[in-house]
């Protein structure tokens, strides 16, 4: 059944951030738990990649670049075939039940993975994981436009952000180190250790999903269903882009804020385990080693979320997709060069390289969520997010290839030239705009509806 639509109902808040129209407590309170707890479950295989490869399945070190490049096109080919059509989904039969089934299958992935012994049993789990991760990273995106008021989408943003961030940092700062040490001491071995791991995490999956259907909107924001196909939904978001350069923009930053996520999570952490190594640490002091800088770059993306979701509620929202960009690219570019990370220069990039992914991803979702009318809103989500798993695609497949090939910092310069190019291309569309610098909530398309599907 479908809740009310959300224009209608008093508004809650919990402190400064403002909620539409129809979101409850609950619902507000389920939202920021969701937050917190999808990061650690979308994020945490790529994080653990390594270790599985190293200590659970016995993958050479020579090897695990191109395997982690295949386990990641894979999981995005996946994204591509599905991201489309869960959009449109989701704006027929509301976000709820899809968000929490994909929590779910992403914990049958879990489970399935601490079986792995063989390289093909790696693809076979990893690509039911992707399954789940792939819907509910549409849902993170289209809930996080559904619940703020307009007023209020920069400082749930950056609230957002931060429990994102808090989610990665407890994943990879105390579950990945945590877990395998604790279940070691109790006397199981290193691959055991790592297979009771990520049941561990599926449990927690499930617990979140049970957590989410009960305490999460129902229905649609416009409380009437929408019958769109997949050619349907593409097409409103290619429409939508060509009536408006900042949703292009929007589609461009979300090519490269995915791939930073994933490049962040899965190849700077096999660069740096491997510097490590290479400075004669074993494996496990080769990953505190990455954990500190990963603390590094969570801290940053952490403390700055609150400021980020600040400015894109003061200042012109694209204006902050432009100082994000510059920001991400001139970190991913300082780090990458870095023949060693852990020094003063490399610890500068890794603090750059926090702000930038948060700053990225915070103003492209409040631009987005500015520009979008309402009743299209998972449709054009689903679009940008296509643009998301392409960017993944591309970064993983060259990533893999250059890591092995090249340098083992290739693929962090790679995002950061990335990121600089969507940079000159979001300049180019402000100062098309007029160079504006406030936030002009009069600008919003995020209310209006274009009634389009009957």
């Amino acid at each position: 059944m479908e809740g009310p639509p959300l224009n209608q109902g008093r508004n809650t808040r919990i402190g400064p951030i403002e909620f539409a129209n129809g979101i409850s407590g609950v619902n507000a309170w389920t939202f920021l738990y969701t937050n917190f707890m999808i990061m650690p479950i979308v994020a945490f295989l790529s994080i653990s990649q390594p270790y599985v490869l190293s200590e659970i399945v016995g993958i050479p070190e020579s090897e695990q670049g191109r395997i982690t490049g295949f386990l990641v096109t894979m999981q995005e080919v996946v994204a591509l075939a599905l991201i489309g059509i869960v959009g449109a989904l989701s704006d027929r039969f509301g976000r709820r039940p899809l968000f929490a089934s994909g929590v779910l299958i992403a914990a049958l992935g879990f489970a399935l993975y601490s079986t792995a012994e063989t390289e093909f049993d790696l693809y076979l789990y990893r690509f039911i994981y992707a399954i789940g991760v792939s819907i509910a990273g549409v849902m993170i995106a289209v809930t996080a436009a559904d619940y703020p008021a307009e007023s209020s989408r920069g400082k749930l943003s950056g609230a957002t952000g931060f429990l994102n961030g808090m989610g990665v940092g407890v994943a990879a700062g105390l579950i990945l180190p945590g877990l395998p040490a604790i279940f070691q001491a109790q006397g199981a071995s290193a691959a055991d250790a790592g297979r009771y791991m990520l049941l561990a995490m599926a449990g927690l999956a499930v617990v979140t999903a049970i957590i989410m259907q009960s305490g999460l909107k129902g229905g649609t924001p416009t409380g009437h269903s929408r019958k769109v196909s997949l050619r349907k939904a593409l097409s409103v978001g290619l429409s939508q882009g060509r009536a408006n350069p900042r949703l292009v923009v929007c589609y461009a930053g979300s090519f490269v804020a995915r791939a930073d996520l994933t490049l962040v999570a899965v190849f700077v952490s096999l660069w740096l385990q491997q510097v490590g190594r290479n400075e004669g640490l074993d494996s496990a002091a080769a990953l505190k080693q990455a954990g500190i800088m990963f603390a590094l770059i969570t801290g940053a993306s952490l403390l700055w979320a609150p400021v980020a979701g600040t400015f894109i509620d003061r200042f012109h929202r694209l204006a902050c997709v432009c100082g994000a960009l510059l920001i991400a690219g001139i970190g991913y570019t300082l780090l990458g060069l870095q023949v060693n990370p852990f020094g003063p220069v490399g610890y500068l990039g890794a603090v750059l390289v926090g702000v930038g992914q948060m700053s990225v991803i915070l103003s492209v979702t409040g631009l987005m969520g500015q520009e979008t009318p309402i009743d299209v809103r998972g449709s054009v989500i689903g679009f940008a997010s296509l643009c998301g798993a392409l960017g993944i695609l591309a970064t993983s497949f060259a990533g893999g290839y250059i890591y092995d090939h090249w340098m083992i910092s290739g693929p962090v310069i790679l995002t950061g030239v990335a990121n600089l190019a969507v940079f000159g291309f979001a300049l180019a569309v402000w100062l098309k705009d007029g160079r504006p610098v406030r936030f002009d909530p009069g600008e919003a398309r995020s209310s209006e509806v274009l009634d389009f599907g009957h």
